[in-house]
């Protein structure tokens, strides 16, 4: 082993330097090498076997701290309980659970039943939880651009990620989903590379193509009335296979405008300066 302290030849070599003056005066001690040195009242100094306190001791200090245990009051029995704690605190490490003896000790003798079940938990919701995060890092929803109407310009969007000419063509309308903008219509998730997508504008709040920008409020509140209307048609366990992650994204970007703004996209709607244009497809939807 590399630690040295640990070792059971450099622990006894020690120990054996330690004690060599009182063996010298302990010759009769020859079982142990527990040896020690005490001075007597009439100052006369003996040398003999060390003896250690007694297992009961440990029966006082549970009854001196008011712990109660079942079995035998015996300290032995708490070691591998500790283990198991320790185990738990350091979530499975057995360098960090090993931490007084070697780690091939504690594998053969301790990493078994609870405490093996611990490591193995631990072990398994550590790799679940890496994959999940790698999960939540891609980006499959919509970019949303948040500010007035009047504050959305071409330098606005290309600082957002955009191109020159993406930007610039969404500016022009060129790139109006109905629902939203897209950076790409040609090299969509939900079709074959080069060709025009076919789900728009029922997918695009699912679209990491998708750009939302404050011009598409009203077309988001008048298609949350259309998810809602699809709520009471279609049975939950249907409408949330087809539609839930769009219902959960298209709520999470209205919930992110003020009230003013609703309020003024909803008047927008009722003096027909805005609708929404969907497929024969969107209102022809049932449970198959």
């Amino acid at each position: 082993m590399n630690w040295p302290r640990r070792e059971a030849s450099e622990v006894v070599r020690q120990f054996l330097d330690m004690t060599a003056r009182v063996r010298v005066k302990a010759p009769h001690v020859t079982h142990t090498l527990f040896v020690s040195a005490t001075v007597r009242n009439d100052y006369t100094a003996v040398f003999d076997e060390w003896k250690p306190v007694p297992p009961s001791s440990f029966g006082n200090w549970l009854d001196a701290m008011g712990v109660d245990i079942k079995g035998d009051r015996h300290i032995g029995r708490m070691r591998k309980s500790v283990k198991v704690e320790k185990a738990i605190v350091t979530e499975g490490r057995i360098s960090a659970a090993a931490d007084d003896h070697t780690e091939e000790t504690f594998a053969t003798h301790y990493a078994q039943g609870t405490t093996l079940r611990i490591m193995s938990g631990r072990t398994i919701a550590t790799a679940q939880q890496h994959w999940l995060d790698k999960a939540l890092d891609r980006v499959d929803g919509p970019t949303v651009i948040s500010g007035a109407v009047g504050e959305v310009d071409q330098d606005l969007l290309e600082d957002s990620g955009l191109s020159a000419q993406e930007a610039a063509d969404i500016m022009a309308g060129q790139l109006d989903m109905g629902v939203s903008h897209c950076k790409n219509p040609y090299q969509g998730p939900y079709s074959r590379p080069g060709e025009l997508c076919a789900v728009a504008p029922l997918r695009c709040l699912e679209c990491r193509n998708a750009w939302i920008l404050p011009s598409n409020l009203p077309q988001l509140i008048l298609f949350k009335q259309h998810l809602e209307r699809l709520r009471t048609v279609l049975p939950p366990q249907a409408f949330e296979r087809l539609w839930g992650q769009s219902w959960v994204n298209l709520r999470a970007v209205l919930e992110g405008r003020t009230p003013e703004e609703l309020d003024q996209a909803r008047k927008h709607i009722e003096a027909g300066q805005a609708v929404l244009d969907l497929p024969l497809a969107a209102n022809t939807e049932f449970d198959a």
